[in-house]
């Protein structure tokens, strides 16, 4: 290939992108099996993803205390046993969740083997019960509390060490496809502005979740612009995109999760509700303390009255509960507790103000897999909170990584040769560095907190056809006047100016999809779909779900089922 086409050109059988838990995992594991493994990380695999400042507790464990593998599902996805679970996941495919947990104590062992310490305290591992029931009796579900603060240095020491090439602050740009094959991808170094095109036989995404497009948890002003509740960098879409622009499959993009605390400095929404079964207080703006909302539909009833602003709290919690949460903090974001103490604030006495009708904390779809964690695309993988098993967090991430790495090489062995398509790569590279000619352009931050301006008025949890259709109409104005005068001043812009890209061209598919749902979908906060001027259920969606992807430059979406379980998991393992 040229090299007026692209700067380098690297040639490996795996192409990893995304240096998080699945990132890593998937690549160590790939090269265990004697593949050529190649990682792009736009930061570095040694503090990024959403598990680059620690974790407090990872997964859930059948196989323990006699709970099967088809226990745990039914009661994660709320057959029966704690209403706290209930519609609390946002997998489609249940197949994906039954193999996440029936791998799961295997991808344990697994970590510990890559050389991750999982032990809690005194080498002992720290099981913890997962939810609990309406008494507040721990269910039968477990997970691991883990003090997690050296995971990803640990992780790529060990990736470099299997010999994975490592291409750090490197920012994909597109994958790369020949006759609905992906043969490789483009990606930009956003220190040297230097155009690599990468060829390979498989693909795999793990690039964190999408909720960029809304404002983060602090006040949307410029001091804050990227203060979110997760790590801002794994929630600008790459995966979404590059998935969606190439044809693969992606899902509930019209769907978010409302109806948080938000504050200056926010804790983790966990802590409101998972303590051991002891939730945070509500209270109104007179101090009377009322039942939670459980959605926007009721924040709007609270509104209505004249109620709001309404607050949570969480100085009921005894004392070895608050201390407990302090380690919870300590384990996963232990700036939060520095930047308390800073102001004077007691992160268990504070009252923190409840969300409304905002978008304060998105999980906005996935990319659609099946229980392999294969694409709709051949040759691309996808894991943890970029795909469809968003929300299962990082024991979703450790197992899906694992299991994509184990099994990769069946494919990889009978994958044809890439072929690359050189007018594809030139499109692309011509993309990527336009911002560089660009002189009195548009800052790539600007635009961004316009995509999410638009996105908190017009299509927050409550949603209307009018709202929608003028936010898709600014949207689009934005793209045509906006996205071609992107500029970047340094090849670290460049990185800014294709997260900027990625958050529009899906901030437009989360409209489009909220339009075609006609309908009010109940559920839990988390899962409830609101249109007020399409009041009731459609029966016709039921156990449907809206699949995106972009054909020949247009926006497709089709409804489609809902797997069931196989019948071979759906017998219950003695």
């Amino acid at each position: 290939m040229s090299q007026k086409i692209a700067n380098k050109v690297v040639e490996t059988d795996v192409l990893v992108i995304g240096g998080g838990i699945v990132g890593c995992t998937a690549a160590w594991k790939a090269a265990e099996h004697g593949l050529n493994v190649a990682l792009i990380e736009k930061s570095k695999p040694e503090r990024s993803g959403k598990t680059g400042q620690g974790m407090d507790e990872i997964g859930i464990f059948p196989g323990r205390d006699g709970v099967t593998t088809l226990d745990a599902l039914n009661l994660y996805l709320g057959g029966r046993g704690p209403s706290s679970l209930r519609a609390a996941n946002r997998v489609l495919d249940p197949n994906v969740l039954y193999k996440i947990f029936d791998n799961a104590l295997w991808a344990l062992d697994e970590m510990e083997r890559m050389g991750i310490s999982m032990r809690y305290v005194d080498g002992e591992f720290g099981w913890m019960p997962y939810g609990s029931y309406p008494n507040g009796e721990p269910g039968p579900l477990i997970e691991l509390r883990v003090h997690w603060h050296n995971v990803k240095p640990e992780m790529a020491s060990a990736i470099r060490k299997n010999g994975i090439k490592v291409f750090e602050r490197t920012m994909v740009v597109d994958l790369l496809t020949n006759n609905g094959i992906v043969v490789g991808a483009t990606a930009v170094n956003t220190r040297t502005a230097e155009f690599i095109t990468f060829k390979a036989k498989a693909i795999v995404l793990g690039t964190g979740d999408f909720s960029r497009h809304y404002n983060p948890s602090p006040p949307p002003c410029w001091k804050y612009k990227m203060a979110y509740n997760n790590c801002p960098a794994s929630a600008a879409g790459d995966g979404h995109a590059v998935a969606f622009r190439a044809g693969a499959d992606i899902t509930r993009t019209e769907t978010m999760q409302p109806a948080i605390v938000r504050d200056e400095i926010l804790l983790q929404p966990g802590q409101f509700y998972l303590n051991d079964g002891i939730t945070a207080k509500t209270f109104n703006w007179k101090g009377e303390e009322i039942s939670r909302p459980e959605g926007p539909l009721e924040y709007l009833q609270y509104f209505n009255k004249g109620m709001v602003p309404l607050y949570q709290t969480l100085e009921h919690l005894p004392d070895d509960f608050q201390k407990r949460l302090e380690i919870h903090i300590m384990d996963e974001t232990p700036l939060r507790l520095k930047l308390h103490g800073d102001r004077g604030f007691n992160p268990g006495k504070h009252w923190y103000q409840v969300a409304g009708n905002r978008g304060s904390h998105v999980l906005s779809g996935g990319i659609v897999i099946d229980e392999y964690f294969q694409t709709t695309l051949k040759g691309v993988y996808a894991g943890g909170e970029c795909s469809e098993a968003c929300g299962i967090g990082a024991g979703g991430a450790l197992t899906a990584g694992m299991s994509i790495g184990e099994n990769i090489h069946r494919y990889v062995s009978t994958a044809p040769e890439p072929v690359i398509d050189k007018a594809m790569v030139e499109h692309q590279k011509r993309t990527a560095l336009a911002p560089l000619s660009v002189k009195d352009g548009t800052v790539p931050m600007e635009l961004e907190c316009s995509i999410r301006s638009i996105c908190e008025e017009f299509a927050g949890p409550i949603k209307t056809e009018g709202m929608l259709r003028e936010g898709l109409r600014r949207l689009s104005s934005l793209k045509r006047a906006f996205l071609p005068k992107l500029m970047a001043i340094n090849p670290h812009y460049l990185m800014r100016c294709m997260e900027v890209r990625n958050i529009l061209d899906l901030a437009e598919v989360h409209f489009k999809t909220a339009l075609e749902r006609k309908e009010t979908r109940s559920g839990s906060s988390k899962s409830q779909f609101i249109r007020l001027d399409y009041p009731e259920n459609d029966p016709s969606l039921d156990n449907k779900h809206f699949c995106v992807r972009m054909e020949n430059g247009k926006t497709m979406i089709v409804a489609k089922e809902v797997p069931e379980l196989n019948q071979e998991y759906a017998k219950e393992k003695n």
